[in-house]
């Protein structure tokens, strides 16, 4: 009997829930039909007043790092103006609105106004990046067609001219990319080389808007966050770095290496004169930039791979261990030097005119005496000489496959004179290459890579980048007993008497060794000799000598190796005072 009743009430309940459906659905049908068919114009006005504009979403670029994981280049957070002309109702008006507004100076008005002219009119034109948020809260009140206010980021170089050549800096592309604001990429260095790591993948954000510009709301569904590119880390030392150069930089011309000689690290690497990257984004960058190319001193120049120089003196280290490996001299081994050395028809003279009497290897190299090294070098011949140059590093690229423009140098032997000068090797030619002068060209890593292989005997190979690679290099094989006589000649070089007595350090009983050298920027004739050789204040500045310097510390158990090269100022002194300085702060570490 209950199921009965029950059963009935639910057959009432269906019939009912059943009509009224019906009816709704009847409604409904009723209802998209007069939308669709009757209103549809009405509709279709309306829907075209709703448009969207897709927004990039530029992601933040990957760092270049420290060694201790500190940013040398980074993205900061900006606040950028910028025009888009495609968009304005009234672009003259627009530009005289944020001339007023921002305060711009006139010659930034008027390269605003040029590259509205010059550019494709989809393409953004920059107003600004370095305006205060409350200015540019009451520009964007203005709600002006063609006027964007966005937050971004800028590139935000730490260092600043502290190896700029290095690690580059970024800029536009060539070819612009329609909706993507301010896209920069690296255009030289290692932002140009990392340049895929660190990019990232960009985002987006579809952006309502109505019929006159304004922006409604956002369609979230179809949001893409950007991806954040990836890091680059080197083996820099940021601190050596800023050293290097703030002690480079006083002699207005040159370049410096500084190397770990256990791993082959490069924890310095400065050119100078240079340049600050960071002010490639203020509104007198033309201006600047400009300044730098007519500047003799070549900034935009990476010195230390891409400069050549005779390695002078510094090269007497090959000549020394090429005898001592040949057995052609002894350690004790004494010649006698007045001066000069007569040889052939020609009178080859030492930078000591008065002479160093008799000399043997460890005062020859104390003394940097030229006579020495004019006759050894004779007694061995340049094919010994070249193959010591190269098993110490010379004559080999090294960041080839990082930065550009890297100079391999010249190395010479008879084969590589009779193709590259077409004329026969001869003995005067071996004789000047003693001292590092004639045809012998290096640069500044590949002499700090000289030393790093001549105080530890291994192979050492110089890398930029930290890949997390533990590093054991090849014996260079040559007999210890011959590198300790070098060496014992080295640090005769900073004591009392030595060519770089003045720069010599001691810093918690740790001390220095070294080779001065002076790279011959102009030939001295016999005429001038017979008068009086020119001044190093006589001369114009390009036409004085370099200064070298090579060393290595601690004396007992080498670590670290440097090389410094200052341009044009006509001794070893300044680049030997500028290595002392930074090995100081080495070891105070």
């Amino acid at each position: 009997m209950i199921d009965v009743e029950v059963s009935r009430t639910f057959d009432r309940r269906s019939a009912l829930f059943l009509t009224t459906g019906a009816v709704l659905t009847s409604v409904l049908i009723l209802r998209m039909l007069y939308m669709q068919v009757f209103k549809y114009k009405d509709f279709k006005k309306k829907s075209e007043k709703n448009l969207f504009r897709i927004q990039i979403n530029m992601p933040e670029r990957g760092q270049i790092l420290s060694r201790f994981g500190k940013p040398i280049s980074r993205d900061a957070p900006i606040y950028r103006v910028y025009i888009i002309p495609e968009e304005a109702h009234d672009i003259e008006n627009l530009v005289k609105t944020v001339e007023q507004d921002l305060n711009l100076q006139p010659k930034r008005v008027k390269k605003i106004r040029e590259k509205i002219k010059k550019q494709m009119k989809f393409q953004p034109v920059l107003v600004s990046e370095n305006t205060d948020w409350k200015t540019l809260a009451k520009l964007q009140a203005k709600n002006i067609p063609g006027l964007h206010i966005e937050s971004g980021y800028g590139r935000s170089y730490e260092l600043g001219p502290a190896g700029a050549q290095i690690f580059g800096y970024v800029g536009d592309p060539k070819k612009p990319v329609p909706n993507t604001p301010f896209l920069t990429t690296g255009i030289t260095g290692l932002e140009k080389k990392y340049e895929d790591i660190m990019k990232g993948t960009p985002g987006q954000t579809v952006m309502l808007t109505n019929a006159v510009g304004r922006v409604t709301g956002e369609d979230d569904s179809q949001y893409v966050p950007p991806i954040t590119g990836g890091n680059i880390k080197t083996t820099i030392n940021d601190h050596i770095q800023r050293v290097l150069h703030d002690a480079l930089i006083v002699h207005r011309s040159g370049c410096g290496v500084v190397l770990d000689i256990d791993s082959g690290d490069i924890l310095a690497m400065v050119s100078v004169p240079s340049f600050d990257p960071n002010i490639f984004r203020q509104d007198d960058a033309d201006e600047y930039v400009n300044m730098l190319r007519s500047d003799i001193a070549k900034p935009f120049m990476n010195k230390a791979i891409e400069g050549l120089y005779p390695p002078g003196s510094t090269f007497k280290i090959v000549v020394a261990l090429a005898a001592l490996e040949a057995g052609a001299i002894t350690e004790k081994e004494k010649i006698f030097c007045p001066g000069y050395w007569d040889y052939g028809d020609r009178r080859y003279h030492c930078w000591e005119h008065k002479g160093h009497g008799y000399v043997n290897l460890e005062k020859a190299l104390k003394h940097s005496c030229d006579i020495y090294f004019y006759q050894i070098a004779l007694r061995i011949g340049i094919d010994a000489i070249k193959q010591m140059a190269l098993r110490l590093g010379l004559n080999e690229k090294y960041m080839d496959d990082i930065l550009s423009r890297e100079m391999r140098g010249v190395v010479p032997d008879r084969y590589w004179k009779e193709s590259q000068i077409g004329s026969k090797w001869v003995h005067g030619d071996t004789v000047i290459s003693g001292i590092g002068q004639g045809f012998i060209l290096t640069n500044c890593l590949q002499l700090a890579v000289m030393i790093a292989r001549a105080s530890s005997n291994k192979a050492v190979v110089p890398r930029l980048i930290d890949n997390g690679e533990k590093i054991n290099f090849d014996s260079l094989n040559l007999q210890n007993k011959n590198i300790k006589f070098v060496l014992n000649g080295l640090e005769q070089v900073l004591k009392p008497g030595g060519t770089a007595s003045g720069s010599a350090i001691n810093i918690k009983g740790a001390r220095m060794g070294g080779k001065t050298g002076t790279s011959q920027v102009r030939n001295i004739s016999k005429e001038e000799r017979e008068k009086g050789v020119l001044t190093n204040e006589e001369l114009n500045w390009h036409m004085r000598n370099h200064g070298l310097f090579v060393g290595y510390a601690p004396t007992d158990n080498p670590k670290y190796a440097i090389c410094v090269i200052t341009e044009h100022v006509g001794s070893s002194t300044p680049a030997a005072r500028t290595a002392s300085k930074v090995m100081r702060e080495l070891l105070k570490q």
